[in-house]
């Protein structure tokens, strides 16, 4: 195969969601699944074949007949002639036994003791018509309604799962999408009710380095004999399913999952990393009539879609040399990286010039009179087909990009270390690649208080329990994600408010996530909450694990408390009573006005500085 030919499997295989299972991998789900010499198995997308070939290997040494066993379906022709050669070397004969064609036209006349394999991996942008439609009315058929921004795995696993034999058992890669988005939960619903067990198996390091998205493996078995009971194993890597002899050895360590808080989506997969002690903690504070979600204060949308950003995007150089108008400019952000503090301002946003994180967004209301410069920087989007660009091309006055608002905050989409929100100072308006929230009605909340209640621990670990990770280490909060974040009570004293805020914007530009926290912690959560500081430092070392655990990283041996470096008083480890309250309240005081007297000082000497 030449390198053009290679890059063209590639980019058809990356098209179709086709991302080839490793060997290891295949091998430990067939071991599990096949468990008697007559079982038969079916991989309804086989790709390069990796499933079968175990599944024949296995077949064979339990002294059944691998050849007539063993069935398949591939869609892609190249695919399925690619794994021809190396399947009939192993007696599994193409025909009767595989067939190529969309599974979803799949209808053998016959059930399967074991159906395995990975199923495409397409996202819903490009898994659209015929297909889509065809796959959501099959789900639909087997009794899960699925919604029309469903990927394709999750009617895949449901039409796999209908292909077993009373008792049979289904062994299967999929993404950990399952266990947080929201079409994952009708398939959650259908696994506990078609299945006597699942088992999922979590990884720390990715089984797919290539693909934008975390996997797990779903061990379902007594499939037609339900009693509801979900599982989970958290591995280091695939190399784990290769260290025992049985499979079920290792599942042997798995622990129970509460079933019934995932199927009302109270409990993510995810949220089992943490320890029970902060799992419960998070859980009363999320009920606590002191805190918030971030839907309850503002509106979380999306930014504006120009259709075309290098066009309706200029700097301030080149609206001048085009003779533009002010009153048809806005001061603009285009990328998260501008985010650099817990406020934006003017000084942010002209720092970004150069590197275009921010610019001037073109904005001209539908049925505006032009001035001549704009008509003629128009005439030379024409002149470059910028109207003719579908963006562009539905709207009333091609060049009047909808949707602009001015926010009172913006929230970073997708973040690597911290998901950033941060109150828009600079009157500046945002493009889709971020969030932006509004007032709700009736509901007046200060934008830098907004962007304080975000700086707990609790909202820090929060974030990370309600977004999702992504390919190389990114958390991912979509609109609905980010308004179930958990929010503490605005400051005790409203008049400490713009010290904190000077303080924690201050840190969190150093990179100082963990120290803003520790601060904003002492007067919203202590004071605010009540919470002992012990309460705190649980909430924050829960968060640097789960973050950790998203990009890649591994929390070394040693409790919660080493982890984030806490020490008790006098320097002794934290096997002490609780203080009473009025003393803790006395010493909160006394470090609250430490800590904020620094900010005063640090005041002081800016105003003193500039005066002269």
């Amino acid at each position: 195969m030449t390198g053009d030919d290679r890059a063209l499997s590639a980019r058809r295989a990356k098209r179709m969601g086709a991302y080839y299972t490793d060997r290891s991998v295949a091998a430990f789900l067939v071991r599990w699944a096949v468990r008697n010499a007559g079982d038969h198995v079916l991989d309804p997308s086989f790709g390069d074949g990796v499933f079968l070939e175990a599944a024949g290997a296995r077949i064979t040494s339990l002294g059944g007949d691998a050849g007539r066993q063993v069935h398949g379906v591939e869609l892609d022709p190249g695919a399925y002639r690619a794994a021809q050669g190396m399947l009939e070397q192993r007696g599994i004969q193409p025909g009767a036994n595989l067939a190529c064609g969309d599974f979803f036209d799949f209808a053998p006349g016959r059930r399967y003791d074991c159906v395995v394999g990975n199923p495409p991996f397409i996202r819903y942008q490009r898994f659209s018509g015929e297909g889509r439609k065809k796959a959501l009315q099959c789900a639909a058929a087997l009794g899960v309604p699925l919604p029309a921004l469903s990927s394709s795995w999750a009617p895949f696993l449901v039409k796999s799962a209908s292909h077993l034999v009373q008792g049979g058992r289904l062994a299967m890669v999929a993404p950990l999408e399952l266990g947080h988005a929201s079409y994952g939960q009708p398939v959650l619903h259908h696994l506990h009710r078609s299945f006597g067990r699942v088992t999922f198996l979590t990884f720390e390091r990715r089984l797919f380095p290539a693909l934008s998205e975390d996997t797990l493996l779903v061990l379902a078995e007594g499939y037609g004999s339900p009693s509801g009971e979900f599982r989970w194993l958290d591995l280091g890597g695939p190399e784990s399913l290769a260290r025992h002899a049985s499979s079920d050895v290792l599942l042997d360590a798995s622990q129970a999952l509460e079933t019934g808080a995932m199927l009302r989506g109270d409990r993510r997969l995810l949220h089992h990393l943490l320890d029970r002690d902060t799992l419960d903690l998070y859980t009363k504070l999320q009920r606590h009539s002191g805190t918030r979600r971030l839907r309850e204060l503002a509106d979380v949308g999306i930014g504006y879609v120009t259709g075309a950003n290098d066009f309706f995007h200029l700097s301030p150089d080149a609206a001048r040399r085009f003779a533009i108008d002010d009153r048809y400019l806005v001061r603009a952000v285009r990328r998260g990286k501008s985010l650099r503090g817990i406020v934006y301002t003017v000084a942010d946003w002209s720092e970004g010039l150069d590197s275009e994180e921010s610019g001037l967004l073109l904005r001209i209301p539908p049925g505006s009179s032009l001035t001549d410069g704009v008509a003629a920087y128009l005439e030379r989007g024409v002149q470059a087909g910028i109207p003719d660009r579908y963006k562009c091309r539905i709207r009333q006055d091609w060049y009047a990009v909808p949707h602009v608002h001015e926010p009172r905050a913006f929230l970073t989409y997708m973040s690597g270390r911290v998901p950033r929100l941060v109150a828009n100072q600079a009157r500046a308006v945002a493009t889709n690649s971020l969030h932006v929230l509004r007032a709700l009605p009736g509901v007046s909340v200060n934008p830098e208080e907004l962007a304080l209640r975000w700086c707990t621990s609790l909202t820090w670990l929060s974030a990370e329990l309600e977004g999702h990770p992504m390919g190389g280490g990114m958390l991912k909060l979509e609109p609905g994600e980010a308004g179930r974040v958990v929010l503490a009570p605005a400051p005790v004293s409203p008049h400490r408010m713009a010290p904190l805020v000077h303080l924690a914007d201050a840190l969190v530009r150093q990179g100082d996530f963990e120290g803003a926290a520790r601060h904003v912690d002492l007067e919203l959560l202590e004071m605010g909450l009540g919470l002992s500081r012990e309460d705190c430092e649980r909430l924050r070392a829960g968060a640097v694990r789960m973050q950790r655990r998203r990009c890649g990283g591994r929390v070394e041996g040693g409790n919660w408390r080493e982890q984030v470096g806490w020490r008790g008083p006098r320097g002794e480890s934290n096997e002490h009573e609780p203080p009473r309250r009025q003393e803790r309240k006395g010493n909160l005081e006394t470090r609250r006005k430490k800590e904020l007297g620094t900010v005063t000082e640090r005041n002081r000497q800016d105003a003193k500085v500039s005066a002269q």
